[in-house]
């Protein structure tokens, strides 16, 4: 039977990454969020819980090209690659990082990635590399495609709203463009036939003027 290796999918485009050399451990942990309260007179505070927190996977990877002399730096920057804004989606991409038959399946993202270079040939070219990786865990029912609200977008200012109860095209016209009879640029660039008829949950793209 072939050694399985860690392997780390772009969900997006279905590339995947497959790890030179496996692991020697990798880690998981969770925390919850409480809010504390001190009252006089108690040996501790009230405790009144907030929200759980997503769970974070960490492990060690290594890459070593001595024996070919080629630069460690291209399996490196597949793995920083996707840390990177894809335009399109306004977000980096989330992954999918598993290692053996059933044994780890993590939807994540890449939060954090530290390299190290420990060994390099006579003219300077990196050949052996540790990285240290960070991912946090994305809910595999929330929709991928989303931003949050408020946040800066990529460089074509394009924005992505949830329709909620209440909404209206002309509400988020007025918000957006300061400017509630532009409504028809919303329902033109998301094809919306019945602005009257529009479900909570949709996603409405919010083109720039």
């Amino acid at each position: 039977m072939a050694l399985s290796k860690v392997s780390i999918t772009n969900i997006d485009n279905r590339n995947t990454i497959k790890a030179l050399f496996n692991p020697k451990e990798y880690s998981i942990s969770k925390s919850t969020s409480w809010t504390t309260y001190n009252q006089k007179g108690r040996d501790m505070p009230e405790a009144h819980f907030d929200t759980g927190q997503r769970r974070e996977l960490k492990m060690e990877l290594f890459f070593d090209t001595y024996a070919e002399k080629t630069n460690v730096k291209d399996y490196v920057k597949k793995i920083e690659k996707l840390m990177l804004i894809d335009v399109e989606k306004h977000r980096p991409p989330i992954v999918l990082v598993s290692w053996g038959k059933n044994a780890l399946n993590f939807q994540c993202v890449l939060e954090q990635m530290e390299q190290r270079y420990t060994m390099f040939t006579s003219d300077g070219t990196p050949v052996r590399a540790i990285v240290n990786v960070t991912f946090k865990e994305i809910d595999p029912n929330q929709d991928g495609a989303l931003v949050a609200e408020g946040e800066k977008q990529s460089p074509d200012h394009t924005k992505l709203k949830v329709f909620k109860a209440g909404d209206t095209l002309q509400s988020l016209s007025a918000f957006e463009y300061e400017d509630p009879a532009l409504w028809k640029v919303l329902a033109v660039h998301n094809d919306i036939e019945d602005p009257l008829n529009i479900k909570p949950g949709t996603i409405i793209e919010i083109p720039p003027l």
